[in-house]
């Protein structure tokens, strides 16, 4: 059941499913995404645990403001929905923009977080090219670019077999408001996150998509070598999604990873 808080300054939505006893994980989409894509996980993660979904400021059904946002701006945004809900620690799960948070919320309030997931993600971004984005949203608005995104989110096999969901994916980006999608894109633009990769001390797990060209394997090696610990997983034949591309791998792998990190509580 969708639900709304309002919480630092806007109405977020969110979701929760599964044990409200049990531990609590949060999931975090993507840029131009909503918490909708984290259908192919919730039936495996609330068997054991309390999953929180929701909406990234100016995302699906969470309300936007104008300008520039920052990562510290939408790290708040969690800290705030956590703390309105009465959760004191959780594991958090996040892709691309979603990881990008999870990064800001494990190098400066790792003290909330049981554990960090990190899914095709980065820790530093082309500053040239990311403000030629904001700028082309501003001005072209959010339509205009729904197909170089899904284009970047699955591989070619998965875009020609999976037409429903591809359309949801369409529907994902146009649900996304203008101030949303070019305010968190001026926090990518202007995320500086490689430096504090190594203040992250909490439990992390790594995925990366093997034939993904928006954060290269590489990147998520970078990223899996400077976090202390941290195990990296490769996901054959998925691109920017490799949770909704690669479910079958993606769900046993983050499932074994939160009981361990659980248990080790």
């Amino acid at each position: 059941m969708n639900r709304r808080a309002d919480i630092n300054g806007i109405q977020t939505r969110y979701t929760l499913t599964g044990n409200p006893g049990a531990p609590t994980v949060i999931l975090s989409h993507g840029l131009a995404a909503d918490l909708s894509m984290w259908a192919p996980q919730l039936d495996v993660l609330a068997r054991s645990f309390n999953v929180l979904c929701y909406d990234i400021r100016g995302h699906g059904c969470s309300s936007a403001t104008p300008g520039d946002y920052s990562l510290a701006l939408l790290a708040h945004d969690v800290l705030a929905l956590m703390d309105s809900l009465g959760i004191d620690r959780a594991h958090y799960v996040g892709l691309s923009l979603g990881g990008m948070i999870g990064q800001q919320l494990g190098a400066w309030h790792g003290e909330r977080l049981a554990s960090l997931t990190l899914c095709a993600t980065t820790s530093t971004a082309p500053k040239a090219s990311w403000d030629a984005r904001v700028n082309e949203a501003r001005a072209r608005g959010v339509a205009p670019l729904v197909e170089a995104t899904v284009d970047r989110w699955v591989t070619p096999d998965f875009k020609r077999e999976q037409p429903a969901l591809m359309a949801q994916m369409r529907a994902m980006v146009l649900g996304t408001s203008l101030d949303g999608y070019a305010g968190s894109a001026a926090a990518i633009r202007d995320m500086e996150l490689a430096p504090v990769l190594s203040q992250i001390k909490v439990p992390t797990l790594v995925v990366a998509g093997a034939a993904d060209t928006s954060t290269p394997l590489p990147m998520l090696e970078h990223i899996a070598h400077s976090i202390p610990g941290a195990e990296l997983l490769t996901v054959s034949d998925a691109a920017h999604m490799p949770t909704m591309e690669r479910p079958d791998i993606c769900n046993p792998a983050l499932e074994r990873f939160l009981l361990a990190c659980s248990r080790d509580q």
